[in-house]
C-alpha cells in the first residue's frame, strides 16, 4: 500500500459513511465495506469511532446482504425479514454517530501520518 492507495481508501471510507447517513444504502452492508477499507487505509479498528462500526459488523454477520440475500427463497426471505429489518435498524441507531464520527476523523487525517 502506497499513500495514494491510503489516501484512496479513507475517501471512501468518508463517502460510504456520507451514503449511509443520506439514507443511500444499507447500513448493515456499508459497515462491512467501511470495516473492509479499514486495514488498507491503515486505520486502527479498535479505535473510536471505527471500534463502533466494527461492534455492528460482529452484531449483524449473520444478516444477508446484497447478492447473497437475493439468493434466498422467497418463503425465508418472509420467515426472516422482520429480524433483518429489526438487525438494520440497530445498525442505524448505533452506526449514525459513529458514522458522522468517522467523517469527521478521515476528514482530520486524509493521508496517513496526518
Amino acid at each position: 500500500m502506497n499513500a495514494i492507495d491510503i489516501e484512496q481508501s479513507r475517501e471512501r471510507i468518508g463517502m460510504t459513511a456520507k451514503a449511509m447517513l443520506f439514507g443511500e444504502c444499507s447500513y448493515i452492508e456499508s459497515v462491512r465495506t467501511i470495516c473492509g477499507l479499514l486495514p488498507g487505509a491503515r486505520i486502527d479498528q479498535f479505535a473510536e469511532p471505527f471500534v463502533t462500526l466494527v461492534a455492528v459488523d460482529s452484531e449483524t454477520d449473520a444478516v444477508p446482504v446484497g447478492k447473497s440475500r437475493e439468493l434466498w427463497r422467497p418463503d425465508a426471505k418472509v420467515k426472516f425479514e422482520a429480524k433483518w429489518n429489526e438487525a438494520e435498524n440497530y445498525a442505524r441507531s448505533v452506526g449514525e454517530p459513529a458514522c458522522r464520527a468517522a467523517i469527521a476523523w478521515v476528514e482530520r487525517h486524509p493521508t496517513y501520518g496526518s
